[in-house]
């Protein structure tokens, strides 16, 4: 498996996982339909995710390239779009090289197709000629790139037809004829994919996920893009039915295209746009897709991405392929201007429902005090109950409402119930030093506060601790923690 051109992983679709329960997600606003919601709150995701790698995830150029076709396609996140775009532009050495130091045509095709939606020039990227680079690596049968094609031949395939596509090279080039011959020849007859097929000559093994052979859904969702990118696609009906029959019980995808399996995101997320690609209509896969995404249920920080079957932690590869597709999108993804929206999942908190007031008894939750002297209230006290994801989670539990801003969402904590109003601050940057909420913690026995080194979205308060907030120019609480705990 190569997962430097994001295939799912085998080992974990393979599992037997048992479908998790519904209802993680909040209602989405009026406004949006379902699966928009789904794709602008992970979109949302990426975005605040590149703004805190510093305009890039994790300094990976894929990754990032795939984060800004997601935010793209969902419509959101223009600063990070444009800040991705920007780091792709400093990253066409190494980077775009594979393990036998020659251009991986999937990594150049992820950075021409980000570049074209984010309206940069391909052939003058970054002082690199990104179309030349690809069409150059193309082997003497047709197929793209130097290394062994065994497991994302027809996938790394389809991914530079539809860059090649984005680029506006001409069906009628000589390459790109090859391109497309090669991977019709690989066309199982069934209408699928998989990975290689050495000698076409020789049928496609019938799709057994025991065995992990046959026919499967990540080559098969790349391959269709491509041809049908080109108007090349075979037997698009026959597609779109071997598709339908290979879906899960719950409309979604799993690795290799055969029913019966447990569904996971990477999967359904490919077999999503090849659907679209093909002209047809996924239906059920949408919520099955939906089912992946973390919410309401989960750490205010990690809301909106993806997770894999077997953990609930944050998987960046399910998280950047699912978003393209929740959205409804097919690559490649013509040029466009994303809003600067940076949208968050809706968590509503009842005040009534949350905390209780006053402090937390000993260690059975984590104190939050938040004072409110600058807009000429007192300082308030409550308790969030139990262990707190992090520092928004607190303030949420205990009963406050916080809210972020526009470009940087929960990672400044922008208004506390309200305060200040949005004509003190619109809060769409980053507040003002000079007024913005001061956050502070005092662990079981402290004394005095200290101000927080980190942001409350990634601040983990201790059982017995006590969280503040005080508003103002270096303002700190009007109560001590002694104070706080006696109140």
């Amino acid at each position: 498996m190569r997962t430097k051109l994001f295939r799912a992983r085998p080992v974990a679709v393979l599992a037997s996982i048992t479908a998790l329960a519904a209802g993680l997600l909040a209602p989405a606003a009026a406004a949006e339909t379902g699966q928009s919601a789904v794709a602008r709150h992970g979109a949302g995701y990426l975005a605040r995710a590149i703004t805190a790698g510093g305009g890039n995830l994790n300094a990976d150029v894929t990754s990032t390239a795939y984060a800004v076709l997601g935010l793209h396609a969902a419509g959101v996140g223009r600063q990070a779009a444009q800040d991705g775009v920007a780091y792709l532009s400093t990253q066409l050495g190494e980077p775009l090289k594979g393990a036998d130091g020659q251009d991986d045509p999937g990594r150049v095709g992820y950075v021409l197709l980000a570049a074209v939606a984010g309206k940069q020039n391909p052939r003058q990227f970054g002082g690199e000629n990104l179309v030349d680079r690809l069409l150059a690596t193309q082997r003497a049968d047709g197929l793209f790139g130097s290394a062994d094609p065994t497991y994302d031949g027809a996938f790394r395939q389809g991914l530079a037809l539809t860059a090649l596509k984005a680029a506006k090279v001409p069906a009628a080039h000589p390459k790109v004829a090859a391109a497309t011959a090669w991977l019709t020849g690989q066309q199982c007859a069934n209408g699928l994919w998989q990975a290689y097929r050495a000698d076409t000559a020789v049928p496609c093994a019938t799709a057994d996920p025991a065995a992990f052979a046959g026919p499967d859904t990540n080559s098969t969702g790349m391959a269709v893009q491509g041809l049908a990118a080109y108007g090349k696609l075979p037997a698009a009906k026959k597609v779109l039915s071997s598709l339908n029959a290979a879906r899960s019980a719950d409309g979604g995808f799993a690795y290799i295209a055969a029913p019966g399996q447990a569904s996971d995101p990477n999967s359904t997320a490919l077999a999503i746009q090849a659907i679209v690609a093909a002209g047809g209509k996924p239906g059920d896969a949408y919520a099955a897709l939906a089912s992946f995404q973390l919410g309401c249920a989960d750490p205010v920080a990690d809301r909106g991405a993806f997770f894999y079957p077997g953990s609930r932690a944050v998987n960046l590869l399910a998280t950047v392929q699912a978003v393209p597709a929740a959205a409804g999108k097919a690559f490649p993804l013509a040029p466009s201007t994303p809003s600067a929206a940076v949208p968050e999942v809706p968590c509503a908190v009842s005040m009534q429902a949350a905390g209780t007031p006053g402090p937390c008894a000993g260690t059975s939750g984590v104190t939050v005090t938040v004072d409110f002297a600058a807009f000429g209230g007192t300082q308030e006290t409550r308790c969030a109950p139990g262990a707190q994801a992090n520092g928004v989670a607190a303030l949420q539990n205990a009963g406050f409402t916080p809210a972020g801003t526009s470009r940087w969402g929960m990672a400044f904590i922008c208004r506390i119930n309200a305060l200040p109003s949005s004509a003190q601050d619109p809060c769409v940057n980053t507040p003002p030093v000079n007024a913005h909420w001061a956050y502070y913690h005092a662990n079981t026995g402290a004394t005095a506060w200290t101000y927080s080194t980190q942001g409350a979205s990634a601040y983990v308060p201790p059982l017995g601790s006590i969280e503040a907030w005080a508003f103002g120019n270096k303002a700190t609480p009007t109560l001590t923690p002694a104070q706080v705990r006696s109140a």
